[in-house]
């Protein structure tokens, strides 16, 4: 892994932005009905993120997303029928639930963040290590399932 590749990696991201909502919504108060609603979405992050990482090892293929060229073969069946990133999918929707919960307009900051991170540096990086993979098969996955749902 190269060194700055550890910053990029989606795990950290995620806990960082969960870090960086508490920090600036400190001092920020929730709601009965806020901290439900902010819940039910982190559940169905995580729900949908444990189905993705059940389908890959059920396939026997890698989860380190910091190394794409590891991958041996394309995951085309269960919540991957729907999203090709269901894992990131769920990471967001559990960032998201906190900000939810923390019911703080600057919560979304790292939300909007994670996403953009997620979406114009890692997932093109893995995209491409995939295509280079996989050829048609990869492209024929991309043209037919959405890159988050």
């Amino acid at each position: 892994m190269e060194p700055l590749s550890i910053l990029r990696s989606p795990p950290v991201l995620g806990l960082a932005s969960l870090a960086a909502q508490r920090l600036l919504t400190r001092g920020s108060t929730t709601s009965a009905a806020t901290s439900t609603l902010g819940a039910a979405v982190a559940l169905a992050g995580l729900a949908v993120a444990a189905a993705g990482i059940r389908e890959v090892r059920s396939a026997g293929t890698t989860l380190d997303p910091t190394r794409p060229q590891d991958t041996t073969q394309v995951v085309r069946r269960g919540v991957y029928r729907y999203s090709r990133n269901p894992i990131y999918l769920g990471d967001a929707l559990l960032v998201a639930g906190y900000a939810i919960h923390r019911r703080d307009p600057l919560a979304l900051i790292p939300t909007v963040g994670f996403v953009g991170v997620i979406d114009l540096l890692q997932i093109p990086a893995e995209e491409e290590a995939l295509l280079g993979r996989f050829g048609s098969t990869y492209g024929e996955y991309v043209a037919t399932v959405r890159r988050w749902f």
